[in-house]
């Protein structure tokens, strides 16, 4: 009896250890992850984190299993797109290498570690197609099963978002937690490395864990408000982030405006909407740290004077300090190449005649980074980037669409974000063909996949924070799914009307 019941407890492990299930644990890591690469970084003073080598076992692991598994054509198709993959990240690496010069922030190793960073965009959106996606020749109790990996994934993401703010309260309450703006100790990130990656984080991930407050099991709805509510409290007051306070504003907004038009939810229109209103009023009357960061940055701009005119200045210190040298010819030799230096003066001479404040560094980094295209001059460098660690480092671009399309090139723009960008194209056409049998949860993933372009576009820090690319991924899986469903669901009505 003993061994028979040690037998039924190992099948029923064993049966629990699934891809998809695999897959679900990798997301509830990740903040997990992110808490182990902060500690670890400051408790050794290095750049180098222990996630980076432990992060990616979990998504190769299922992706060499979908391989091995699969058919002789989707084989080959795995084959040539990750052999397009080496082939670009060679030609790239080959291109940048002689384009580092003095003042660069990284080297041949950062640059290589981001091009691995990146091209992991597409092993995890592999990975969780392939694993999630119900294919045609799926027995009944694949589909069955493939169905509740699609559930556990979007609990998945609740849980992450659960262990995310326990983690950051934790922080605040033990007094540890970093802020979010260390310069002038405003908002508070916890034990995570970034809080502009983090806001993005959450803020896409309500997009998911919204659909979770429908659930039919009470104690999982529960769960799932208490985390969204603490969840908005923490983006509107304590985060500090504009994609914070905005962020959960617009996804809270969605939810209440989809579940009326589809779902004719009044409950949720009177709920949601008290919500929406009792956050607006007590932003503004209590205040909130992201408001407290605004009003630091205009005084901030306002006061950075260069000292020897006594103007106000529309580029960083560092920045004139080289501009400076660049005009007095007292630059040293091989700290920036002639493209650089040139796309330096024009920076100056641009933000001036604009008036673009001096801490606007997206704005800054995007006009230094297209003068520098301009007098590069290099159609290769155009096709294949000329680097993102080859310039100074406050001129490292955040905003990854316009970094994708400038420092990885147009082929890197194609490999690296083409395929969101048609995921989101063929999900729009879908939408329209079957805009009357539109749900309120496709229409959430639809919104948290434009949103999660719109960040990577005007804010950064979405695409290159390891844990927001699993989110992005998540997200476009499950709206493709639920696409599928729209699309299965017309089919059998179609044959029930013919039959």
């Amino acid at each position: 009896m003993e061994n028979a019941g040690k037998k039924s407890k190992f099948s029923k492990i064993k049966s629990g250890f699934t891809t998809q299930n695999i897959l679900c644990l990798f997301v509830i890591l990740c903040p997990i992850f992110d808490i182990a690469s902060f500690l670890f970084r400051n408790a050794f003073e290095t750049n180098i984190s222990i996630s980076t080598f432990l992060r990616p076992i979990i998504p190769i692991c299922v992706l060499l299993c979908i391989f091995i598994k699969s058919k002789n054509k989707t084989k080959l198709k795995l084959f040539l797109i990750g052999l397009t993959y080496i082939i670009y990240a060679i030609c790239h690496l080959l291109i940048v290498r002689p384009l580092f010069t003095g003042c660069s922030y990284g080297s041949m190793m950062t640059e290589i570690q981001y091009i691995c960073n990146f091209t992991f965009i597409m092993v995890d959106l592999i990975a969780y197609y392939y694993t999630f996606k119900i294919q045609k020749d799926d027995t009944a109790q694949q589909i069955e099963q493939k169905r509740l990996g699609i559930e556990n994934l979007k609990k998945s993401i609740v849980i992450m978002l659960a262990v995310y703010i326990c983690s950051i309260l934790l922080a605040i309450i033990t007094h540890t937690s970093s802020y979010t703006y260390g310069e002038t100790s405003t908002g508070y990130k916890g034990w995570i490395e970034s809080g502009n990656s983090l806001s993005a984080i959450l803020c896409l991930s309500t997009f998911v864990a919204f659909g979770q407050v429908k659930s039919k099991n009470i104690k999982w709805r529960i769960f799932s408000i208490i985390t969204l509510i603490l969840t908005g409290i923490y983006l509107c007051f304590i985060i500090g982030t504009r994609v914070g306070l905005f962020g959960f504003f617009l996804s809270l907004s969605a939810f209440i405006f989809y579940e009326v038009i589809f779902s004719k939810n009044k409950k949720v229109l009177i709920a949601g909407g008290t919500i929406f209103i009792v956050g607006i009023l007590a932003v503004g009357l209590l205040g909130s740290k992201t408001l407290q960061r605004r009003k630091q940055i205009n005084e901030a701009a306002e006061n950075n004077l260069d000292q020897s005119t006594g103007e106000v200045l529309h580029i960083s210190t560092s920045m004139l300090e080289i501009y400076n040298s660049i005009m007095d010819n007292t630059i040293e030799e091989g700290y920036m190449s002639d493209a650089q230096k040139q796309a330096t003066v024009d920076l100056y001479n641009y933000t001036k005649e604009h008036n673009i404040a001096s801490n606007d560094n997206r704005m800054q980094q995007l006009i230094y980074n297209l003068f520098l295209v301009k007098y590069q001059k290099n159609p290769v460098t155009i096709i294949f980037g000329n680097g993102y660690n080859t310039n100074f480092r406050e001129m490292r671009m955040e905003n990854e669409i316009p970094c994708f399309a400038l420092n990885f090139g147009i082929i890197g723009f194609v490999l690296f974000i083409g395929a969101f960008l048609a995921i989101i194209v063929y999900a729009i056409v879908q939408v329209i063909k079957h805009i009357k049998n539109l749900n309120s949860e496709l229409m959430m993933y639809l919104s948290g996949c434009a949103l999660s372009l719109i960040l990577a576009t005007v804010s950064g820090f979405v695409f290159f924070a390891s844990s927001c690319m699993v989110v992005i991924v998540v997200t476009n899986v499950l709206m493709l799914e639920n696409i599928e469903s729209i699309k299965n669901s017309k089919m059998h009505e179609k044959k029930n009307k013919q039959t």
